[in-house]
């Protein structure tokens, strides 16, 4: 909304000596206090859907918020950030084990009788 100032000061007419010209509130002065409010208020954002102008700032949201919060460019850019950091991720089929690696590098293995481990000696498991 833009900044409404107030044109005329009606509350120091007041305190002009009766008969003073000034005192009298004239029709112009009423005029040009409605139209600025309602300037003002023409340049108001709606509740529903409003169009902003310039660039909108917020608050960014903690990582992993998952609520009807406002999400900035900053949060998303951190949750894309974070998708690309999993994807280093990839499980491997080593005969009837699972081999889990980031970023090419064995670090956890599945076996076939159902026990999980980390990986001790990596070297070992990148040659699988």
């Amino acid at each position: 909304m833009a900044n409404y100032l107030k044109a005329t000061d009606f509350a120091a007419k007041d305190a002009l000596l009766s008969g003073d010209p000034n005192k009298i509130v004239k029709g112009t002065e009423i005029d040009d206090e409605f139209d600025a409010i309602q300037t003002a208020v023409n340049s108001k954002a709606n509740i529903a859907s409003p169009a902003f102008t310039g660039t909108p700032t917020a608050p960014t949201a903690a990582a992993g918020t998952n609520t009807t919060q406002v999400a900035t460019t900053a949060f998303v850019t951190t949750a894309t950030d974070n998708i690309s950091t999993l994807s280093a991720f990839t499980i491997e089929e080593v005969g009837t084990d699972l081999l889990f690696k980031y970023n090419g590098t064995a670090v956890a293995k599945l076996s076939s009788a159902g026990s999980f481990s980390t990986v001790d000696n990596v070297t070992a498991y990148d040659t699988l």
